[in-house]
């Protein structure tokens, strides 16, 4: 990928906005930007964390793996987010695993690098300090759906937060293109794909969704809510 393009995909992340050119500069310079396809996997627990990662496109699944090996999911990274942010909290070594659920553009930034502007930029670190709370909250409302809710009030809590995380509002409904596999809806909510399969199915039935693999449609603007 082009120095260019990486300079052109920096100032339009919307976390970098503010930042002087020679700032910009900096950053493009100590970057490293890459795209990955569905399925890959950008870190593995016990890795180092020696970089942070700024998404521009596509998605990624952030999972902790148990000893016995079960795979729990913690959240869904969209555009215009970091992650990877353990390495900003000073933690050596990773806990999670980071994988791509959507073809997506990754830039990696060093560890040191990345901490140095935010000494530089205080917008740019309190916009990370905002970001990073925001994910904290939502990991713990993730958890608390898993412990406290049934199978249908996970699927319906987490495709809620999923349309207002990735879904643009239309006239009488919302539009998320695309849309997950059952199996990445259960994985995501600690369900069974036949239980999703079975959800989906009767929120189409009342009217309340539409969906296909390529978009994800909600009818009733008041079910978000």
């Amino acid at each position: 990928m082009s120095e260019k393009t990486k300079i052109w995909y920096l100032q339009n992340f919307n976390l970098l906005k503010g930042m002087s050119e020679s700032s910009m500069e900096m950053m493009s310079e100590h970057s490293r930007m890459k795209i990955s396809s569905k399925k890959a996997v950008i870190y593995f627990p016990e890795e180092r964390s020696d970089n942070i990662y700024l998404l521009k496109e596509g998605k990624v699944k952030i999972s902790r793996v148990s000893e016995d090996g079960k795979k729990t999911t913690l959240n869904l990274i969209g555009p215009g987010e970091i992650f990877g942010e353990s390495a900003i909290l000073g933690q050596e070594k990773r806990e999670n695993i980071a994988e791509v659920v959507e073809d997506a553009v990754i830039c990696s930034i060093n560890r040191k690098m990345f901490q140095e502007m935010l000494a530089m930029n205080p917008k740019l670190n309190l916009s990370v300090n905002k970001l990073i709370g925001l994910r904290i909250r939502k990991i713990q409302a993730h958890v608390e759906d898993i412990v406290f809710k049934d199978a249908k009030e996970r699927v319906i809590a987490f495709l809620k937060r999923y349309t207002k995380s990735f879904g643009k509002q239309m006239v009488d409904s919302w539009m998320v293109r695309p849309f997950l596999t059952h199996q990445e809806i259960a994985d995501l909510t600690a369900t069974s794909r036949q239980t999703v399969n079975s959800i989906l199915q009767e929120l189409v039935e009342n009217k309340e969704i539409k969906y296909t693999r390529r978009f994800f449609q909600v009818l009733n603007t008041e079910w978000i809510n």
